[in-house]
């Protein structure tokens, strides 16, 4: 290191001791960016120095807008001032990839040194090298066209490095966008377990590089014609599988082509991706091909005119032979658009894939909804001109005279659908937090990168970052009520904290508060829609499933269920009921019908808050998710009847600080329940509820995981609510099986739709489903919907049951005694005659356990 290092002096140095915007550090455990102005560098260190023990630490680039809030970092499109460039090389012994890294720190150090441009700081990061180029002024970018510049700037200089590391042999990570961030100097790397120090190793604030002259230094990217950078590129391939012209004098007809064939040839071929290697490629062929004879013809075939067109391929070049049996004839205008790519741009649909049921997936990024739409449908102006304005699709699609070709559009939307590959809708992820390999992801409204999922925010929520919440006295209001046992309280805190980021939890429990009236449960629901606001959806005891379906859809949202008892209808409660059992598991799927009458699968991840004077219709499966906590009526004590007031009159001023509060802890919690349950006895589904309502509870208070012993402490200290709480007869499993064989999806619909379906048509209401009757048969079941023996009935052996449970605890007829166990399941007297199996011994199950109504159907079944 040639000069002495300091935080602040690197700071000055790097960026100016008076830049625009604000430097940004991001936490990788909090997922939380804090801002810093010039005036505020101090304060910045100060930080470092606090939470590096603990967290990883690192810094943006380049500076960013002072406004962006706590979750955004800044991107590419908001960077206002570059100091320089970044690189990061990895060591082969430290990242397991199929990469060509340098094989150690000593390598890279050697070629970093031995660069031509010269690096300000070099520092090892834990597992490699990052490295700092200072400018000899920042680049201040004041407009689109500034960033683009400096992008472009920044990829051409990576090139340059990576090509010094390519002469002998070695790859690295091309790093080169304006909102990357790299480690804050002299912290710690705590990825790989152990903390690692992150060491300068060079420190030499002289070096700069004069922008200008850096300009003039570097190579274009790639090599490309400048008129071909700025062109939006066509697919070489997919020009050649739909003209045959094309693909004849690019492919076999090649090294025989022509001289006006091979220059038409390289009027398109130029306009594709990766163009020039292509052209050169197959130009070799013929026994006349010189390189630099061949390169002057295509500069001339891209600066002198556009791509060919059909005609002159036609007439001009006698081309008949091909051109007579085109599909495309009189739909296109040139081979070129066979090729191009659909490009949506920042408005228009993004392709997602494509359904078994033959539908097309989009997203519309205006209204961030998810569409499925037929072939016929895309092919339609009326219906594209739905998804984009006109203007979108004639920039892109141009037709004759200025029109646009909205059959080139469909059939380009279509195909890019295809390229996609198959779509599965469980990947939606709507507003909330959520965890993905490891990871807290907070989808509240900024834009959300993931190759795993699709993360859609239809409306977004905001939250107020600035105030803080006193935790502490939310814990002590939950106190001040009459719980039949006072450590509920301290529960029912946990539910609270674990409410706002119920989407990244592995297991979500729900809450029942239950008692007389003037017991105080409608000022509990009161606080917690307060103190859960913007982030709940609260409802009440007229709600229904699809209701409450359609309302939460693909977001993780708490859901606050107040007067739980008020509907009359038991049906409709035990819905609700078996909905919140199926979005208390990680990824469970549950149907949805479309207007379309198409079935939408979304990934259902809530927890719900119930309360109500009586609970009614649970289940031991229910119970196994929902925790009851039992009020009694309260004393008229009027001193802590004012401390309620008083209590309620302060949440309502701390707006979303307490949803801020837990999603900056989120990254905790489960750990914390992980640490909480090795101390818990008892039922498996059991622990999992008190563990996380105890740990959610204690990171709410105190910032952290508690230690093995604090574990074991609260562990102890819960015991005698834990064993209240806990199953008093061996948990029936009963529902589950069922939930389970009803669950399963026959050509596109769960059996309950199916079974459903059948018992309407029996009770004439009207529904006409003929595939109904085949598929419950071929299941080895049917449906009685009238008279004292009215229900379901499954044959005892039925084949087609293996399939359903194998791999499952219900599995080798396992399921047969399961059901058995279910309230009101009974055994037919004789032997019950089935459609594919004759007569046989069956089990017979109430029809209250299937849906009200089936799954909506525009059609006779999807299409």
């Amino acid at each position: 290191m040639n000069a002495e290092f300091s935080l602040v002096s690197f700071i000055s140095d790097f960026y100016g001791s008076q830049f625009a915007g604000a430097l940004k550090m991001w936490s990788r455990q909090t997922k939380r960016t804090s801002s810093y102005g010039s005036e505020k560098i101090p304060r910045l260190v100060r930080d470092v120095e606090k939470r590096k023990e603990a967290e990883d630490l690192y810094l943006g680039l380049s500076t960013q807008p002072p406004d962006l809030g706590s979750t955004a970092r800044g991107s590419n499109e908001t960077a206002i001032s570059l100091p320089g460039i970044f690189a990061d090389i990895d060591f082969a012994n430290a990242k397991d990839s199929a990469k060509r890294y340098p094989p150690d720190s000593d390598t890279a150090l050697g070629l970093i040194q031995s660069f031509k441009i010269k690096p300000v700081l070099i520092q090892h990061s834990g597992n490699g090298l990052h490295v700092l180029y200072a400018f000899d002024k920042p680049l201040v970018m004041q407009n689109r066209d500034d960033r683009r510049k400096a992008q472009a700037l920044l990829r051409r200089f990576h090139q340059k490095l990576a090509d010094h590391f390519k002469s002998v042999g070695y790859e690295i990570d091309n790093v080169s966008d304006l909102a990357r961030v790299y480690r804050v100097p002299t912290t710690l790397n705590h990825k790989s377990g152990t903390p690692k120090p992150v060491t300068v190793i060079e420190y030499n604030p002289q070096n700069r590089l004069a922008l200008a002259e850096l300009e003039d230094d570097l190579p274009p990217v790639d090599g490309a014609f400048p008129n071909a950078r700025s062109a939006r590129r066509a697919d070489h391939l997919a020009i050649q599988q739909e003209c045959a012209w094309y693909g004849y004098y690019t492919g076999d007809g090649a090294a025989a082509a022509d001289e006006p064939n091979w220059h038409a040839g390289a009027s398109i071929t130029v306009r594709c991706k990766d163009g020039e290697r292509i052209f050169h490629e197959y130009s070799a062929a013929h026994a006349g091909y010189d390189e630099r004879e061949a390169d002057k013809k295509l500069r001339r075939a891209l600066e002198e005119a556009g791509p060919r067109t059909c005609e002159s391929i036609n007439s001009e070049l006698g081309n008949e032979r091909f051109c007579d049996r085109c599909p495309h004839r009189g739909s296109i205008t040139s081979p070129i658009q066979l090729g191009v790519v659909y490009d949506p741009g920042p408005t228009g649909p993004r392709v997602l894939g494509f359904t078994k049921e033959g539908h097309y997936a989009l997203l519309d990024p205006v209204r961030k909804i998810v569409i499925l739409a037929s072939a016929q449908q895309l092919l339609s102006e009326q219906y594209l001109l739905g998804l984009a304005e006109s203007e979108f699709w004639r920039q892109r699609f141009p037709g004759k005279r200025g029109t646009t070709n909205f059959k080139t559009a469909g059939e380009a939307l279509i195909k890019a659908c295809r390229r996609a590959g198959p779509f599965n809708p469980v990947r939606i992820r709507g507003r909330g937090i959520w965890l993905e390999n490891g990871k807290v992801i907070i989808n509240l409204g900024q834009p959300v990168d993931s190759t795993k999922y699709l993360y859609l925010c239809f409306e977004d929520i905001a939250l107020d970052d600035s105030k803080l919440f006193d935790a502490q006295r939310l814990r002590d209001h939950l106190g001040l009520y009459n719980w039949r046992s006072p450590q509920d309280a301290g529960l029912v805190f946990g539910w609270l904290a674990m409410a706002p980021i119920c989407g990244a939890l592995v297991w979500r429990p729900h809450a029942f508060i239950y008692g007389p009236a003037r017991s105080g449960k409608t000022t509990i629901h009161t606080v917690a829609s307060i103190v859960l606001t913007p982030l709940a959806i609260s409802a009440d005891g007229q709600s229904t499933e699809a209701g409450i379906r359609q309302t939460l859809g693909p977001d993780s949202l708490p859901i606050l269920l107040d007067e739980f008892e008020s509907d009359q209808n038991g049906s409709t409660l035990r819905n609700i009921l078996r909905l919140a059992r199926s979005a208390s598991s990680a990824d469970t799927p549950v149907l949805k019908g479309t207007p379309e009458g198409k079935a939408m699968s979304f990934s259902l991840r809530t927890t719900f808050l119930f309360s109500a004077i009586n609970p009614r219709g649970m289940s031991p499966a229910d119970q196994s998710r929902i925790s009851m906590f039992e009020l009694l009526m309260h004393n008229n004590d009027r001193k802590v009847a004012k401390r309620i007031a008083e209590d309620e009159i302060y949440f309502r001023t701390t707006g979303s600080a307490w949803c801020s509060h837990m999603i900056g802890l989120a990254h905790l919690v489960q750990p914390a329940a992980d640490a909480i349950d090795t101390h818990l006895v008892g039922d498996r589904r059991h622990r999992q509820n008190m563990s996380i309502l105890i740990g959610a509870g204690f990171v709410a208070l105190n910032s952290r995981i508690p230690t093995d012993e604090e574990a074991q402490a609260l562990a102890a200290e819960y015991a005698p609510a834990i064993d209240r709480h806990a199953l008093e007869i061996e948990r029936d499993d009963a529902q589950e099986c069922l939930d389970h064989l009803l669950s399963h999806v026959v050509d596109g619909y769960p059996l309950a739709h199916w079974l459903a379906c059948l018992r309407d048509e029996q009770r004439r209401r009207g529904n006409d489903f003929a595939d109904a009757e085949r598929v419950v048969a071929s299941y080895g079941m049917r449906v009685n919907a009238g008279g004292e023996s009215a229900g379901f009935y499954i044959a005892n052996g039925a084949p087609a049951m293996e399939e359903v449970f194998r791999g499952t605890p219900w599995a080798q007829r396992a399921w047969e005694r399961a059901i058995r166990k279910l309230d009101g399941a009974f055994a037919p007297r004789d032997p019950v005659q089935f459609k594919m199996l004759s007569k046989r011994r069956a089990t017979g199950i109430p029809l209250f356990y299937l849906p009200d109504d089936p799954l909506p159907l525009g059609a006779r079944r999807p299409i």
